[in-house]
């Protein structure tokens, strides 16, 4: 192994690497640090070969010899916190794959510090899939950082100053308004050879057709390269030096949307609009590219962590060896994000459910605190996708823990020994209990026609017990989930807006949303409200409904991933508490669909009809309702079988064209 420039994440004396960016050479074991170009790197490359072959007495290689040979190299990126990224050519994966290898024995460079960039590309991620290593794929700035982590951290240099924001997916080095505006306060030596650097640079473009310099946020017919190419700077000319930095920083400026004319991109949406561009798989460096600025960037719909897991060798499968330990927590805070407890629990029940396996990625959906509040228990959803060999398909899978499990009833402060409310008994046997009755409920949403995942199988892990008793420190408890496929489908509440401007897309939306609204109403889904004679909130058309579309891109069904929060109001006398809940649909959408009004009355409509439905069915097979539970305990505290029982009796009281009248006085378009 050799390396021709700085070492790997070698310091200057601003703290910030010397060299950030590498080319290695696989076949010969070189890595490149300098120039901080990659198409110099390989020119200083082709210069070392022609050498190399000298020293050892070989012939002079053929130019065609020295250009393949330097074309058989892979782009490193030093990201921040001792992180490689390798960015592979598509077409020789098989290149990238032997340098990460050789990043992890000759450079000793930690398997998780060495992450994948361009997974955009299916080819790409495909690859990454099939090692089962989907975690190595890499964002900007990860996790919560993302929103506080400095920028000027990303900030990186070619010959001159670090000014430039660089795109590790196309290689294009972004200059800001304000970074540009601020050379002014340097040097006139300083700031000519700084111009002089990005007018050299700016015309040009790497090997994969992205420019080396890009003007972030710019409008490209009004300034870009062209504005540089005819200028000279001239350092013993300092007035005209200043006066064509002036008239540029004009023209950028006049290029440029107002919300990038001040000096702080550390504000929330224009940080996010950055991080987006410098995200980008393509070139595009304008980042008001969407309806609204950040709208779909910061808070994804599935937003997932993938975690390590292993691969199959020999129809063997290997577990990841990156952590100390599988039973705790590493302290190292880089491995921190990529440990979970249930992980290998998860993996090891597909390997036993499937067998024949060919490989597995296993990730966690990060759930962000939405209009739902922080809700108690525990929140933990996964993802998997599973490639069984003979199975042309690869199979998705949602996981989602038990809210309240043995732990989190353990943990639970109350009146009891040593301030807690539960001993281990009485934990396991609620834990028993609380898997009944959402399964219980899944059973009464369905008897009311709700439309729920086909197939929810309920599974156990076990996990490590680390929480403050120390009684039980140690110990491994079980963990209930709960499995089913994954739904491919848009969130009823994130429709594009340009799909609600068709008019029959929106009124078959309109249909299938009064449809779902009204055995949702029925069982009671709410947030359950914490001041006495309050009701809840009303859940509905807030992301767990999904919409699926036909043939013809239009709504065709929907279904209802998660039943959660269903039979919690099953006091309430009547129906009528809920009427402005059951509103808000149409409200939200009636300055996003062409005929609001129409819209309105066939959402209504169609409510109040499925309402009637499942009144006339309880009616006709009242047998079967009311017997449903009757093997259950029943107890007015609020076990299952009376919620079952009161949230029946308030169906068959039900005036439906009162509750119609009731909706309709809270749709602002029909009063």
């Amino acid at each position: 192994m050799e390396t021709i420039g700085p070492e790997l994440f070698s310091q200057g004396p601003d703290g910030k690497y010397k060299s950030s960016i590498g080319t290695l050479f696989p076949h010969h074991k070189l890595l490149v640090t300098h120039p901080p170009l990659h198409a110099l790197q390989r020119c200083a490359f082709s210069d070392w070969f022609v050498e190399h072959c000298a020293a050892k007495a070989q012939p002079i290689p053929h130019d065609r010899k020295v250009t393949w040979e330097s074309g058989e190299s892979v782009d490193l990126i030093l990201a921040l916190g001792g992180t490689v990224l390798i960015r592979p050519e598509i077409e020789r994966l098989d290149l990238a794959f032997e340098a990460d290898e050789q990043l992890q024995r000759l450079w000793k460079v930690p398997k998780h510090k060495i992450r994948f960039v361009g997974t955009q590309d299916p080819r790409v991620r495909q690859a990454l899939r099939e090692r089962g290593e989907l975690w190595r794929t890499n964002p900007v700035i990860e996790g919560p950082d993302r929103l506080t982590a400095p920028l000027d951290k990303l900030q990186v240099a070619l010959e001159v100053l670090p000014i430039y924001y660089y795109n590790p997916h196309t290689g294009t080095r972004f200059l800001t308004l304000s970074d540009f505006k601020s050379l002014a306060q340097h040097p006139i030596q300083l700031l000519t050879r700084q111009l002089t650097e990005i007018a050299e640079h700016c015309v040009k473009c790497n090997r994969h057709g992205h420019p080396e310099i890009a003007f972030y946020g710019v409008d490209p017919l009004r300034f870009g390269a062209p504005n540089f190419v005819e200028l000279r700077f001239d350092a013993n000319d300092p007035e005209s030096l200043l006066r064509d930095h002036a008239r540029l920083v004009k023209r950028f400026t006049e290029a440029t949307p107002p919300l990038l004319h001040g000096n702080d991109l550390n504000s929330r949406i224009e940080r996010l609009e950055l991080l987006s561009v410098l995200s980008a798989p393509t070139g595009n460096s304008h980042p008001y590219h969407t309806s609204a600025p950040g709208v779909g960037f910061a808070e994804s719909p599935m937003s997932v962590r993938w975690l390590p897991g292993g691969c199959f060798q020999e129809g063997e499968f290997v577990f990841e060896s990156l952590f100390p330990s599988e039973a705790t927590p590493p302290t190292d805070p880089d491995l921190v994000p990529l440990w979970d407890p249930l992980a290998r629990g998860f993996i090891a029940n597909f390997i036993r459910e499937y067998g024949n396996i060919e490989h597995l990625n296993l990730g966690k959906v990060e759930i962000p605190v939405t209009a739902r509040g922080q809700i108690s228990g525990r929140r933990g959803v996964y993802i998997a996708e599973i490639k069984v060999r003979d199975d042309n398909h690869l199979r998705t899978l949602l996981l989602r823990v038990q809210r309240w499990g043995i732990i989190e009833r353990l943990e639970e402060f109350g009146p009891g020994r040593n301030g807690y409310k539960k001993e281990l008994v009485q934990a396991i046997l609620e834990t028993e209990e609380y898997v009944d009755y959402t399964l219980d409920r899944r059973l009464g949403c369905l008897q009311f026609g709700m439309r729920l995942p086909a197939r929810v199988n309920m599974r156990r892990v076990s996990e490590v017990y680390l929480g403050h008793r120390q009684e039980f420190h140690g110990m491994r408890f079980p963990v209930i989930y709960y499995e089913r496929d994954y739904l491919q489908g848009t969130p009823s509440n994130q429709i594009p807006e340009r799909k609600l401007a068709d008019t029959r897309y929106a009124e078959q939306l309109a249909r299938i949303l009064g449809t779902a609204a009204a055995p949702n109403m029925l069982v009671g889904r709410v947030i359950e409200s914490h001041t006495p004679g309050v009701p809840g909130r009303v859940l509905f058309d807030d992301g767990d409904e999904i919409i699926i579309e036909g043939p013809d891109a239009r709504p065709s069904y929907h279904a209802l991933v998660d039943h959660s929060a269903a039979f919690t109001d099953w006091q309430s006398p009547d129906l009528l508490v809920f009427a402005k809940g059951y509103a808000d649909p149409v409200n939200r959408r009636v300055d996003k669909v062409p005929d609001p009004a129409t819209f309105a009355a066939t959402y209504l409509s169609c409510l109040l009809n499925e309402i009637r439905r499942i009144q006339s069915d309880y009616i006709t097979r009242r047998t079967a309702f009311d017997g449903l539970f009757k093997h259950l305990p029943y107890s007015e505290e609020g076990s299952f079988a009376c919620r079952w029982d009161k949230v029946l009796r308030r169906l068959q009281a039900c005036d439906v064209n009162q509750l119609g009248e009731a909706i309709r006085k809270h749709i602002t378009v029909l009063t």
